[in-house]
């Protein structure tokens, strides 16, 4: 059982304190998973004058359950640790049907042959099926097609090609989150009308007893979680890629190999989320801005004595929104007529009733206004990847009592577009992925890595060293406009306005100080637009590792071997900076900032916050036997 006591005030003095205790399941989104999977591999290869047929197939069923813990034993709550002691509690809140079992079988069957042509040119061609029950795509069909030809017939020299469809696995989890949400029921006495919330309890409930699905109380007062639902897309179908290489190998010496590859793979039907029942702008209006400022809405209470848009005590019987200079006070209230008007300001900063108020008065635009936020889960993703790899090898023999070991330099000039980062990313224009197509947060355009291991003889106690040292440029990353829904589509993606020079957006030092044209260029949004700063304009820090490995093996028997290892993690324990998160906050301070906050945000905008790897050893002992 979870307790805990929140208190707000300064414990100074015994008589001022209070809080709130909390007594019950898991309230910080727990999950469990279980997996029961049942699999049978089989490969024949039939070989006949120059040809190698291959025959298989993969032939798996799996039974996934998923399980959100949230609140799934019941949770009471407490306004005070006094109430906890005399159990009168002010709420209980319990999830029922917060499990989801999917049943998947997959089918994956090949046949492929390579055909020797000539001594210095060989053909593999095959054709790859694969099915799964989760999801009905039928057309899964996979060509593969590869060439390797050596022209000088000298067997220092290949060219290769290669070109194929391939297609990805369902993804259960995934599958899970959007099929959870429409069966669970939500049992929660703050439903109820305040005043009929204590006696409610102390009649029905009682301390720490909780209810079932099948209580009365829980068919009469449960309801459907409708706030936030996720669902699939009718037409959801199994990402695939098609890919192509292009390859060129050399050896120009004695264990001397060069080698170039060039690489190209389109993703398409990629899984991307969008929310299917956003407001809808209506016609001759260019955003929700204009329409909210089109007119007053109406805000009279209904006949539970609630208000559709705007429900403070000091609500009035209209609600207008206007857009004007920031400023501390984001909400108004006037009286015209005899009639009093709650008044809004769009161009508020940091004001979440604004935003509320306003992704209330647009509930009517919805395709279904009896909800919120509903999202669907489709294939319509796509990503672009360019890599060319120029790389450089060469092994050293050990002669007699010499040294040996290899080496490896490889450097890669690549691009990677793409439209999300992962499976379930959201445009920011409801469904406008093309509109998000952008380098992706783990392109990084320039790679280089150096790789040996060297061998020493039996002098030097045969030891092995292994090291790798990397570079690589920096990656993109994302400017939110402080994790806010200012263009009132229930996704915190936006990011803000920006009218400089882009290049300026760029990770810089702790200390560095920060171009002023940079706080010049960017502004938020009003409450209802859009920003026009593209999806990861930003340049992050560059990448650099250095990695040692120290290796010595012992021979018991034949049989049986010891091997002890030393492994250091960044050797020159050098600093590496990273963001460590997809969004780096632009924060629009309001009129009432002070200079010392206006500061700190000048000394803290675009400094990373996070380092990777300190150097670190680790120390092993492996025996096989």
């Amino acid at each position: 059982m979870l307790i805990t006591i929140k208190d707000p005030l300064d414990a100074s003095s015994s008589a001022s304190l209070s809080g709130t205790l909390v007594a019950g399941s898991s309230t910080s989104g727990a999950t469990d998973r279980a997996e029961t999977r049942f699999q049978l591999q089989e490969i024949l290869t039939i070989v006949r004058g120059p040809h190698s047929l291959k025959l298989g197939a993969d032939l798996q069923r799996v039974r996934s359950t998923f399980t959100d813990l949230s609140d799934a034993t019941g949770t009471y709550s407490f306004t005070s640790a006094g109430d906890f002691l005399a159990s009168t509690p002010s709420r209980f809140r319990r999830r029922f049907n917060t499990e989801s079992a999917q049943k998947n079988f997959y089918a994956g069957i090949f046949i492929q042959d390579e055909w020797r042509l000539r001594p210095n040119l060989t053909l593999s061609a095959g054709l790859r099926y694969e099915n799964e029950s989760v999801i009905r795509d039928l057309d899964n069909f996979g060509p593969r097609l590869a060439l390797a030809f050596d022209p000088f017939k000298s067997g220092k020299t290949v060219l290769r090609f290669g070109a194929g469809a391939f297609y990805n696995r369902a993804l259960l989890r995934t599958i899970d989150d959007f099929t959870l949400g429409q069966n669970t029921i939500e049992f929660d006495t703050d439903n109820l009308p305040v005043a009929a919330r204590r006696p409610f309890i102390a009649a029905n409930l009682h301390f720490p007893n909780t209810l079932d699905a099948v209580s009365p109380l829980v068919r009469e007062f449960g309801v459907r979680a409708t706030n936030f639902s996720r669902r699939l897309d009718p037409a959801i179908r199994v990402p695939e890629s098609y890919q192509i290489n292009l390859g060129f190998e050399r050896e120009v010496g004695r264990g001397f190999v060069v080698e170039a590859n060039y690489t190209f793979n389109r993703g398409i039907h990629l899984w991307r989320e969008f929310n299917s029942n956003a407001a809808r702008l209506p016609t001759g209006f260019k955003d929700f801005t204009e329409y909210l400022l089109s007119r007053d809405f109406a805000n009279f209470r209904d006949a539970s004595g609630a208000r559709p848009i705007y429900t403070a005590s000091t609500a009035g019987e209209l609600v207008r929104f206007t857009l004007a200079p920031p400023s501390p006070d984001s909400i108004s209230r006037v009286v015209e007529f005899g009639v009093p008007v709650s008044v809004f300001n769009l161009a508020s900063v940091n004001s979440t009733t604004a935003l509320e108020a306003a992704l209330a008065a647009l509930q009517p635009l919805r395709p279904d206004p009896s909800r919120v936020q509903v999202e669907q889960l489709a294939a319509i993703g796509n990503s672009f990847y360019h890599g060319l790899t120029v790389e450089a090898r060469r092994r050293f023999s050990s002669r007699g009592s010499g040294f040996g070991g290899s080496l490896r330099a490889a450097y890669t000039l690549s691009r990677l577009i793409d439209d999300g980062v992962v499976n379930t990313s959201s445009a920011l224009r409801v469904g406008d992925f093309r509109g998000e197509r952008s380098r992706s947060l783990l392109d990084r355009r320039h790679r280089f890595v150096l790789s040996g291991a060297l061998d020493t003889p039996r002098r030097l106690w045969r030891l092995r060293f292994a090291s790798v040292l990397r570079f690589a440029s920096g990656a993109p990353f994302n400017v939110s406009s402080g994790g806010d829904d200012r263009n009132l589509d229930d996704v915190n993606n936006d990011r803000p306005f920006f009218t400089g020079d882009a290049s300026l957006i760029h990770w810089r030092r702790p200390g560095e100080t920060l171009d002023p044209r940079l706080l010049e260029a960017f502004k938020l949004p009003a409450i209802g637009q859009t920003g026009n700063l593209p999806r990861n304009a930003g340049q992050g820090p560059g990448l650099f590792t250095f990695d040692l490995n120290l290796a010595r093996e012992f021979r018991l028997s034949e049989h049986a071997r010891l091997r002890p290892t030393i492994e250091i993690d960044n050797v020159l324990n050098k600093t590496v900076f990273t963001f460590g998160a997809e969004f780096i906050d632009f924060n629009a301070l309001g009129p009432a900032a002070t200079d010392a906050q206006r500061q700190a945000f000048a000394d803290t905008f675009l400094v990373p916050t996070h380092t990777l790897r300190p150097r670190t050893m680790r120390v092993g002992l492996r025996l096989d036997f």
